[in-house]
């Protein structure tokens, strides 16, 4: 049971903001009852209060009274600054009207001011259009009078005061003075055109122009001079002077340049010097001298109508066009192309030396000085430029004409023979396998030239032909190479020892020349004797021998020959004494080089001119090899003289011309290399070969080879040297022997028949060995097919493998007839011929063992 005690207690916490702490009192209720309890125990709580502060306050009382005595002090000096800031308000109120006041008053002084600005530039426009309009007056007046340079002069006024006032062109005044001053020009423009028409006339129907000294312009006159200055204040003299330059140079001074019809020309004036006219003369006069005089006389007339400015104003234009003219055409006109005219040559480069000294103290070269003089300079420069240009021309025209006709040459070499058998043999201009590279327009090094094995000194015609019946005679002569069929041989008498062959020297990325005749190897060759034979001569017989054969070419590298000789002959007579002190007597070794610009000419336009040759590329590879033979004796020749001929070299233009006949050749022979492997390709490999279709496509590609070979050789025959021809023909086949081969060994199997048919096609290639036969040979000769395809007996015994048994592919293994081929390829082909049985398995074990 909580007391009342309690709950008075706890509603006194209350107050306080105390919680009870028990649950008990938290929880009781407040009743009626309880009320006087509390507001007792509260009443004496408060009177507690006051008793506490009561006492305080008594203990505080001094401190209390100092608190009271600086309030009211603070209250004394906020009621001082009150007033104080009151007084600040009124005089700031004061001040604003003063600012405002102030600001009236600038504003009326501004406004005083422009209104005294704008009264003063009132006055000055109106005074300004006043001293215009009394210019613009007194310039009509003057027009009037004819006075142009007075008129001129207040015009010119007239637009300066124009400009001071042209920032009022809002003003109608002012708008109204800017279209006087335009109406005002165009007057003053319009008479001084006038003028200058009626100054100026030129009649281009009789070639002439009339200057008159002055003419009339209202009340008064005005002369040329006068009205130029007049022009050129008026800012149209350019335009005007434009047109006098264009009709002195298209009536007087181009007609009189003219190198040809010019020399019958010459200029005249009349009896009041007014009137210049281009006339004919009752003979033509060719000399510099007469020229130069006429142009004197175009400046001089010019001078005299218009003052001595003329020529710095015309010397801008005039000047020019006589220069271009006398430098671009007419003076290289002059330059003889013979020597013996550039004596009087000499006489044009002085005269031309005094015209333009003529100029410069006349003061009508202004900034051009010195052309002349160094036209004279590259006198002989320009000169050479001209002979080489004459020479290329003269090529072009010889191209233009076409390749003429046809004529055969001959070409001669010599060689050693030993015991009749020639130490050299004839070497493919064209390896096809070896050399695809050349194909290309790839530089081969010098050094290359030395690696190249040296030609092999056995004779092929010494190897055994696939025939097993036929031997080789001991005692067989070389007939077999056709050397005295078609090429005439001369013997000289039987030398003591061996001579060194005489080759002539290839370019290093060439191939050897149309025989292939020539070594590398400075020592001479120790000569082999014929094959089978069996007993070592000792002694043995050596003869100097001449082959002589033949070939076809155009007329145009004899056209290149004369061109480049004439070049030469007139350089040897530069050379002589009396030529020594003419200015062209240094181009003797620029007129040296004109060879090489016409041997580059040449092979720039082969390609174009060759094209409608039936062979051009055998036709381009003929002409470069009579060219290169002829050349090097043309550069021996030349050398041999003394002075500036010895360092004449056309080794790099033979050794370039030699090269591009050959890549003709190349990519010609390539290209049929091309034609004869597709045909091959046509085969399919010969797999099948006794099969239909297979049968027939392998018919058509031997029938279509053949025919394609003997195609060529008609086409060639006629160009070609004979041995040329036979080498071409050679490589060619030896492509198809060489793809018939690989194709034969690529057949992993061979039936007996597909043996018999691909040994009948064996046959039927060598019915192309009638064209290795050489003219006049006798029917039971052996052919040269050996000599210039290289597989040739290696196909020939492929036949007879096809066609032959075990037992007698062994016989001809072990006689040596089969050296050829390799020890896999027989035993390759032995596997693909025959049945796996013990016999074969006996031949490939010998094969194998070797």
């Amino acid at each position: 049971m909580v007391s009342e005690n309690e709950i008075a207690q706890a509603v006194l916490q209350a107050v306080d903001g105390l919680f009870p702490e028990s649950d008990e009192v938290s929880s009781a209720e407040l009743s009626p009852d309880s009320l006087p309890g509390v507001l007792a125990l509260l009443q004496e709580t408060i009177d507690g209060v006051k008793s506490e502060i009561k006492h305080i306050g008594e203990s505080q009382r001094s401190e209390v009274a100092t608190w009271v005595q600086e309030a009211r002090q603070l209250h004394t000096e906020l009621s001082q600054d009150h007033s104080s800031l009151s007084e600040i308000i009124h005089f700031e109120s004061y001040g604003a009207k003063l600012d405002s006041r102030v600001y009236d008053l600038s504003s009326q002084k501004k406004l005083l001011g422009a209104e005294i600005f704008f009264n003063e530039e009132l006055v000055l426009l109106l005074s300004n259009l006043k001293e215009l309009q009394d210019a613009v007056g007194s310039a009509q007046s003057s027009l009037e009078e004819g006075a142009l340079d007075t008129a001129c002069r207040w015009f010119e006024d007239a637009t300066s005061l124009f400009q001071k006032v042209s920032t009022f062109d809002q003003v109608l005044a002012v708008g109204l003075a800017k279209e006087n001053i335009r109406l005002l020009r165009e007057d003053i423009s319009g008479k001084v055109e006038s003028c200058w028409a009626e100054l100026i006339t030129s009649n281009p129907s009789d070639s002439s122009i009339t200057i008159q000294n002055s003419v009339s312009v209202g009340l008064g006159s005005v002369n040329g001079e006068r009205l130029v200055q007049t022009l050129e204040r008026l800012g149209i003299l350019k335009e005007r002077l434009d047109r006098l330059h264009y009709r002195i140079t298209t009536i007087l001074v181009f007609p009189r340049l003219d190198h040809e019809s010019g020399a019958g020309l010459t200029f005249t004036t009349n009896e009041s010097k007014t009137q210049l006219q281009l006339k004919r003369r009752s003979s033509p006069n060719f000399t510099v001298t007469s020229l130069y005089n006429d142009l004197k006389l175009v400046l001089e007339f010019l001078t005299a109508k218009f003052g001595v400015q003329i020529s710095l104003l015309l010397s801008k234009t005039l000047t020019p066009a006589i220069l271009n003219t006398l430098m671009g055409s007419y003076l290289p006109g002059c330059i003889p192309t013979d020597p013996d005219h550039f004596s009087e040559f000499e006489l044009v480069l002085k005269e031309t030396l005094a015209f333009e000294g003529y100029l410069s103290q006349t003061g009508w070269l202004d900034g051009h000085g010195g052309e002349l003089k160094d036209w004279v300079a590259r006198a002989p420069r320009i000169w050479l430029n001209r002979r080489r240009e004459l020479a290329l021309d003269s090529l072009r025209q010889t191209f233009a004409l076409g390749l003429g006709q046809r004529h055969r040459v001959e070409r001669v070499e010599r060689v050693q023979e030993v015991d009749g058998v020639a130490t050299e043999v004839p070497k493919p201009i064209d390896e096809g396998e070896d050399n695809w590279d050349t194909n290309w327009d790839v530089e081969i090094e010098d050094e290359e030239e030395g690696k190249k094995p040296p030609p092999s000194t056995e004779p092929a015609v010494a190897k055994s032909k696939p025939d097993l019946n036929s031997t080789v005679d001991d005692d067989e002569d070389v007939s077999g190479w056709g050397f005295d069929d078609d090429i005439d041989i001369e013997v000289d008498e039987p030398s003591e020892k061996p001579a060194t062959t005489e080759a002539k020297p290839n370019p290093p990325d060439a191939e050897e020349d149309n025989w292939g005749w020539g070594d590398d190897n400075d020592q001479p060759q120790e000569p082999i004797a014929p094959a089978r034979t069996s007993v070592r001569q000792q002694e043995k017989e050596v003869k100097d021998i001449t082959l002589r054969e033949t070939y076809s070419i155009t007329s145009i590298p004899q056209e290149v020959i004369a061109i480049i000789m004439s070049t030469i002959s007139e350089a040897e007579k530069l050379a002589q004494p009396q030529y020594s002190t003419l200015s062209i007597a240094s181009s003797i070794s620029g007129l040296l080089s004109v060879p090489t610009s016409i041997l580059t000419l040449y092979r720039a336009l082969s390609a174009i001119f060759y094209r409608d040759d039936p062979n051009p590329a055998i036709s381009i590879y003929n002409d470069c090899e009579w060219l290169e033979e002829n050349l090097a004796g043309l550069e021996k020749d030349v050398k041999s003289r003394s002075g500036p001929f010895v360092g004449f070299d056309l080794q790099p233009s033979i050794k370039a011309i030699s090269t591009f006949g050959r890549r003709a050749y190349w990519r010609e022979m390539d290209s049929k290399r091309v034609i004869l492997s597709d045909l091959m390709d046509g085969a399919q490999g010969f797999d099948h070969c006794t099969q239909y279709p297979y049968s027939e496509n392998c018919e058509t590609a031997v029938g279509s080879v053949i025919d394609t070979i003997q195609g060529i050789e008609m086409q060639w025959r006629d160009t070609l040297s004979r041995s040329a021809l036979l080498q071409s023909l050679g490589s060619l086949l030896n492509t198809v022997v060489l793809k018939f081969i690989a194709d034969i060994e690529d057949l992993g199997d061979i039936s007996a028949d597909a043996s018999e048919k691909l040994a009948s096609y064996v046959s039927e290639f060598g019915r192309l060995e009638s064209l290795f036969k050489l003219p006049d040979q006798p029917s039971d000769a052996l052919p040269v097919t050996a000599v210039y395809c290289e597989k040739w007996l290696k196909f020939q015994y492929l036949g007879n493998i096809l066609d032959s048994s075990m037992a007698e592919i062994m016989d001809l293994w072990r006689e040596g007839a089969l050296v050829d081929f390799e020890k896999d390829e027989l035993m390759d082909l032995v596997k693909a011929l025959f049945a796996d049985g013990e016999k074969r398995s006996q031949v490939l074990d010998e094969l194998r063992r070797g």
